[in-house]
């Protein structure tokens, strides 16, 4: 875990002698662990020439599959998740009522949502002009990036996870 500039100089030392280093990083999001290590005092060019991919996840619980059941979500939750009704012809809300083995919660289990980049040629610019975290974030969703609320919304839809579930795992990440 990196949580100063001294750890954070080894793992990167570690990766620009060619050692393939994973380490976590507490940020709200993927696009943010970059200027997160600025902010901790590493050089901007040694982010930008040691870091391959970013990866977040977050655990959100799963609905327990033995109360299951279908559930229409109400108009505050899908302007939460900004979904809109006729967008979702093809969801399969549910939601747990509560029963013995998930005692009373509705909930059994676990599961993860993430969001990845990979640093291409031009957030490595970025990252080396210094440019704040919402261009570096734009930059990976050109490249393909979904959000942990993007992922969230797609295992809400598939009926893993309820959208309350979403909308507290992802506060910070409105957008």
């Amino acid at each position: 875990e990196i949580r100063d500039v001294e750890t954070a100089s080894i793992a990167i030392n570690a990766s620009l002698t060619g050692h393939l280093v994973f380490s976590t990083l507490h940020t709200n999001d993927a696009p943010s662990a970059i200027t997160r290590l600025v902010d901790m005092g590493v050089k901007p060019f040694l982010v930008s020439s040691s870091i391959r991919a970013v990866l977040a996840q977050r655990l959100i619980r799963k609905i327990c599959p033995e109360c299951k059941e279908p559930y229409t979500p109400t108009e505050v939750e899908l302007r939460a998740l900004n979904l809109t009704a006729g967008s979702l012809a093809q969801a399969r809300f549910s939601k747990g009522r509560g029963c013995d083995r998930c005692r009373g919660t509705g909930y059994k289990g676990r599961a993860g949502i993430f969001e990845i980049f990979t640093v291409d040629d031009e957030i490595r610019h970025l990252i080396n002009e210094g440019a704040p975290v919402s261009k570096i974030r734009q930059r990976a969703r050109d490249l393909g990036m979904r959000t942990l609320r993007e992922d969230g919304i797609r295992k809400v839809v598939s009926g893993m996870t309820t959208p309350e579930e979403i909308i507290s795992a992802t506060m910070a990440d409105k957008e």
